[in-house]
């Protein structure tokens, strides 16, 4: 595995450890590489996902075949930057790895960056992980050399950072259309390695996952489960034995082992039940991913070519006055509906990663927002794919954001989200071909929704909701203003999926998956945290705030490690302008050398993003600087 999370401490002893102490205790070495230019590596970093972040795990492959401790045959796996360089490097086509296990992992670099329909991540890049990686770089390495050359190479590092523009200044100004990220997309048509691709519903990276795994030509397998940005092993809603599945997939292909991957489905997936989140599904098992495209809209977004075969099992609706129908029976009266930017929609749709509780109920949302619902389903209806919604829109300004959530109601009218999509007017097109619209134009627009597997049940209602906003996962475009809903029966407004209406809850399809091995601990037996989402309303402002924390210590056989993050994000309803953040992580390291003390803070704004680091060595300041853009 091949990252910059530091292999002495956060890696080794933290979130990785079950998985790389099962793959030892069946047999394998198991190889943690810093990154260039992190931990205890040289070098340095100017860019991240440039292609040096596939060569070099690559040369480090064909260095391993010739050791003598090893056969010659290498695997590579790891979640999101693991499984980056996991298929960066597979892509390099090294004679020596032979199969590869990449986990909720992006290909596109500024997928790292920005979602499909061009909005900077907030949450998940902005907030979270670039604070952490602002921490990291300014972190040193918890095990010293005998020689010290630690030290100057750490103190290299500081000083260089001085002069370069961190990450998160660099997302910020570079949007996705921009040279920036050119050859920060990893060439997946050229991976020929056996690949096990794992993904989950409420991770951000599904569509990433399902469009590499189509364009690799090698054997594959595809497990996509109910997951957020979590090892399957660990997950809350279906904790499954995918550590024995990942062990399989090397035995096989590393080690010759006759043991049936082969013969599992294609694509091994969850459905969900009983109206979404945590309490039930059925693991099932396909070949192929279905998804609908509508031929007729002029301006859908076209992010590249579309990869998957058109289903002839699909459900759609027309938006209509009444709610959804289907749009043979849309009939009469037309739909006109102006919606005024509200920026607070989002955050009572939030089920975010690194945090665990129930989904909460998008009510308080979809009250801020256009609805259209159907009545209490007589039977129910299956929704497994890739679909969209087409609508006929008018913006007073030139980059709306525009926000679709499809939502399950139950009986007792408690919305749960199933899949959203959201999309910058600008963006439109695809991302690499921006166009600004026209205030008081109208535009055929297609959203395309997240990838999901759900089945609305009978007495149940489905619901679209319609939006310019989905805080803070996304950071809205900064200008207020409305947008014009259209919809008639010679024109319809439309919603389609894959999937069918059902006689009853009962597939054919079904697969079985054993529960965790729990022989081999699930969870890392050194490492110790706890984490908290709060989300509140200011009713007279009417401003939203969201504030996650979480900790984390660390037991290294050599010292201690720990961390403290506090995560902050608000808005006010009547103007997107006022989204800020506000982030700052803590990193303590106590060795026999001393206790280092790292802080990054962070604040982001439309107009301003100010980034401080601090280091310290037993309460002295050691290095300080200010970034600002």
């Amino acid at each position: 595995m091949y990252v910059p999370y530091h292999q002495d401490d956060l890696t080794t002893y933290g979130a990785y450890d079950p998985l790389c102490l099962y793959f030892a205790k069946h047999g394998y070495e198991v190889i943690v590489a810093d990154m260039l230019g992190t931990g205890s590596s040289s070098g340095f970093i100017d860019e991240p996902f440039t292609r040096r972040e596939g060569i070099e795990p690559a040369a480090i492959v064909e260095w391993l075949a010739e050791q003598p401790w090893t056969t010659g045959r290498i695997g590579l796996f790891g979640k999101s930057y693991g499984g980056i360089t996991a298929l960066d490097a597979a892509a390099q086509q090294p004679d020596a790895l032979d199969a590869i296990i990449p986990i909720h992992t992006p290909y596109q670099g500024w997928r790292n960056a920005y979602s499909y329909g061009g909005l900077f991540e907030f949450l998940t890049i902005g907030m979270d992980w670039l604070t952490l990686m602002q921490a990291l770089e300014a972190k040193p390495a918890s095990i010293r050399d005998a020689d010290g050359e630690w030290l100057p190479r750490w103190q290299n590092r500081l000083e260089r950072s001085r002069d370069q523009p961190p990450w998160l200044l660099q997302f910020i100004d570079n949007e996705p259309h921009e040279s920036y990220w050119e050859d920060k997309n990893i060439p997946v048509e050229r991976i020929e390695t056996p690949t096990l691709a794992v993904g989950g519903w409420r991770d951000p990276y599904t569509q990433d996952t399902l469009e590499y795994f189509e364009a690799i030509d090698a054997p594959k397998r595809f497990l996509l489960g109910p997951w957020r940005h979590q090892m399957p092993h660990r997950g809350r809603e279906s904790a499954i034995n995918f550590r024995r599945r990942a062990l399989e997939w090397f035995n096989h292909f590393l080690r010759d082992e006759e043991n049936g991957v082969m013969d599992e489905p294609t694509i091994s997936y969850w459905t969900e039940l009983d109206g979404g989140g945590s309490s039930a599904g059925q693991w099932r098992g396909r070949e192929t991913w279905p998804t609908v495209c509508d031929e007729d809209a002029t301006d859908r977004p076209t992010n590249g070519e579309t990869i998957y075969d058109k289903t002839d099992d699909s459900v759609s609706f027309a938006l209509t006055p009444t709610g959804l129908v289907s749009p043979s029976e849309y009939k009469s009266g037309k739909v006109d509906a102006e919606y005024r930017f509200d920026s607070t929609v989002g955050q009572s749709s939030i089920d975010p990663y690194g945090v665990s509780f129930e989904p909460p109920a998008t009510n308080d949302d979809d009250v801020r927002s256009l609805t259209f619902e159907t009545g209490p389903l007589d039977s129910p209806i299956e929704l497994t794919g890739t679909g969209n919604v087409t609508l006929r829109l008018e913006a007073s300004v030139p980059d709306p954001t525009i926000v679709v959530r499809l939502v399950d109601v139950s009986p007792d009218s408690r919305g749960t989200l199933v899949s959203h999509g959201a999309i910058r007017g600008k963006y439109r097109k695809g991302l690499d071909d921006p166009e600004e619209m026209k205030p008081g134009t109208e535009y055929n627009i297609t959203v395309p929704f997240e990838p999901k597997s759900h089945v609305f049940e009978e007495g149940h209602s489905i619901r679209v909701a319609v939006g310019s906003s989905y805080f803070p996962v996304s950071l809205p475009t900064p200008r207020q203003g409305s947008f014009i809903v259209r919809s008639a029966p010679a024109t319809p407004a439309t919603v389609w999926f894959p999937g069918r209406q059902m006689n009853d809850v009962e597939f054919d399809d079904s697969i079985q998956m054993p529960p965790p091995d729990e022989r081999v601990p699930t969870s890392a037996e050194r490492a110790n945290g706890s984490s908290s989402w709060t989300t509140s309303r200011e009713r007279v402002s009417n401003r939203v705030r969201t504030v996650k924390r979480h900790s984390l210590d660390v037991d290294l056989p050599h010292g201690r490690l720990s961390r403290e993050a506090t995560f902050e994000a608000s808005v006010t309803a009547d103007d997107p302008s006022t989204a800020t953040a506000q982030n700052e992580m803590t990193l303590r390291i106590t060795t026999d050398f001393g206790e280092f003390e790292i802080t990054a803070s962070n604040y982001i704004s439309t107009d301003l993003c100010q980034l401080e680091t601090t280091v310290g060595l037993d309460g002295d300041t050691m290095f300080e600087q200010t970034w600002c853009q």
